[in-house]
């Protein structure tokens, strides 16, 4: 009697061939799903900064624009200085935010009542 241990090699390439199937369905949504999350990542680091300038703001009223359509930029260098933003990376580019980079604060409603901002990052 033969003692058929072992795989033919027809068999080996089956396998090698729904493992290559598999392989082209699966690893190109890991890749997706990882620039998704990176991009969400990137988006939050965002959110973070412009948040730093909104507590940066509290505390500097008196260079915040006043009338309607004005702006003030407050760099990511200023926000790190002045205790307001710990040093975060890029996660698209694994790099820190460049510190000339910054947050402009724009004066979207003044009148006698209520002045408002909004809070813009440019890279």
């Amino acid at each position: 009697m033969k003692n058929n241990k072992g795989l033919t090699l027809i068999e080996l390439i089956a396998v090698l061939v729904v493992l290559s199937i598999l392989g082209t369905l699966v690893i190109p949504q890991i890749f997706d799903q990882l620039n998704n999350y990176r991009q969400q990542m990137y988006e939050d680091q965002i959110a973070i900064i412009e948040g730093a300038a909104y507590d940066w703001a509290a505390n500097h009223t008196d260079k915040l624009p006043n009338q309607l359509g004005e702006s003030f930029r407050v760099t990511i260098e200023q926000l790190q200085s002045e205790g307001h933003l710990e040093d975060i990376k890029n996660p698209l580019t694994k790099q820190p935010f460049p510190p000339q980079s910054y947050v402009e604060i724009r004066c979207t409603v003044s009148n006698e009542t209520n002045i408002g901002y909004s809070y813009t990052y440019v890279p």
